[in-house]
């Protein structure tokens, strides 16, 4: 029998709405539900000095009041009729997005607008959220997984904004102002730093019409978002003592980012160093030597910069040992390189998962809305997966003797006190 294989993925429709706003559409006809994002090129780096976790304030305090809505009421426009709404920070870019059925989008998409156009930040509301970000911020800080790399990127970028955690530090979140808050919101808040993305079933005239009266009371055109690269540290080796049952070690390297072309070299490599049960630091530190519960590596990729890590949670008699082994799992990659059938495995299961992210709606908006943010134009999946079918031995072998040098690599230890 003959199987022809059916297209996920269509080229999304563009249009420019009247005050500069990018609107960018994803037609599936066979769903009975949307997912739509509103996009904002403002994240951590952009914050000013001592004012760290503003762009996470101004996007919890936007759904605390508009000029029309109270706080219950956003809550009753979403729920309601069945639709689930939040938003989330970046370091360079924040999202507000809802889930709806295709019946309530415009309506919907009219609170949605109202919270990212209109917020008023009035001075109660903005008290209330300083006290839940401040808990927020030790939560994570009770996390020692999650703690460590905050640690670790502060230590790769000790004077850039993008080595600031997300959520700010205590001290700079009690002390931020008001009009911190109005002002961050007003400067970045702007039709060119706005990207809507829509995915589902939905006619893109009709939205396009009532999506662009919604927005229109965004700010004022400006110039956009200018950014200047990070200097990364030179390597360096901190330790931290925190009340945990594990010792947590973090590896670090920093690298170039998504706008540069090693990066489809950096996932394969990322792939085969530690993300995965058949990778190289899984095998080696938790199926060979029984060393480690959670072990893996991750790459993040920003504008102009990158960072790749190693995580391990241990115990703390097997500090050095575990050091050790990552020393020497380094050191192979930056002499020989991966293997065929490593570089097989990684191209299959970084193609598998962006095929699989076509089959949701919230994957394919962030996929059109993030691809316009870091691209400046929506991500073609069947691109992204022959550039990466097209990577050979020699571009790992490549990147791997840059990186994978351990000198190159700064450590951060977060250890038990002791009794």
């Amino acid at each position: 029998m003959k199987h022809t294989q059916r297209s996920v993925w269509t080229p999304p429709t563009e249009i420019i709405l009247s005050n500069g706003i990018r609107l960018v559409s994803d037609y599936v006809g066979s769903v009975d539900s949307c997912a739509l994002g509103i996009w904002v090129k403002a994240g951590t780096r952009d914050e000013p000095t001592g004012k760290s976790g503003v762009a996470h304030f101004v996007e919890h305090t936007s759904f605390r009041r508009t000029a029309s809505r109270t706080t219950s009421k956003i809550s009753r426009d979403f729920e309601n009729r069945g639709a689930y709404a939040n938003a989330y920070t970046t370091k360079e870019e924040t999202c507000y997005y809802v889930r709806t059925l295709r019946e309530h989008l415009l309506d919907v998409s009219t609170t949605l607008a109202d919270v990212v156009v209109n917020p008023v930040f009035d001075a109660e509301d903005v008290e209330k959220e300083r006290t839940i970000i401040v808990e927020e911020i030790r939560s994570y800080e009770d996390e020692a997984e999650e703690h460590i790399f905050d640690l670790g990127e502060q230590q790769l970028f000790p004077v850039d904004a993008i080595g600031s955690s997300i959520v700010g530090t205590v001290q700079d979140v009690e002390s931020l102002k008001r009009t911190d808050i109005v002002r961050f919101h007003k400067q970045h808040y702007t039709p060119d730093n706005v990207i809507i993305a829509i995915s589902g079933n939905h006619d893109i005239d009709t939205f396009a019409e009532h999506i662009e009266r919604s927005m229109r009371g965004l700010g004022r055109y400006r110039a956009g978002t200018t950014r200047i690269a990070p200097q990364p540290a030179k390597p360096t080796h901190q330790e931290y003592r925190k009340q945990t049952q594990q010792a947590h070690v973090l590896w670090q390297c920093p690298t170039t980012g998504y706008h540069h072309a090693d990066r489809h070299a950096l996932q394969i490599l990322n792939v085969v160093l530690g993300d995965g049960m058949s990778s190289r630091l899984n095998v080696k530190l938790r199926e060979s030597r029984g060393l480690a519960y959670s072990v893996y590596s991750q790459l993040q990729l920003f504008m102009d910069c990158g960072i790749i890590a190693i995580y391990a949670g241990i115990d703390e008699t097997q500090r050095v040992r575990v050091d050790r082994e990552i020393s020497t799992i380094l050191s192979a990659l930056a002499t020989d390189g991966i293997t065929v059938s490593e570089r097989k495995r990684a191209v299959a299961q970084l193609r598998a998962s962006k095929l699989m992210s076509l089959e949701s709606l919230t994957s394919r908006m962030t996929l059109l809305g993030k691809g316009i943010m870091e691209e400046g134009y929506p991500e073609d999946p069947r691109q992204t997966i022959d550039a990466l079918e097209s990577v050979t031995l020699a571009d790992v072998q490549r990147v791997a003797s840059k990186y994978c040098k351990p000198a190159r690599w700064s450590t951060t230890s977060l250890l038990p006190i002791g009794e």
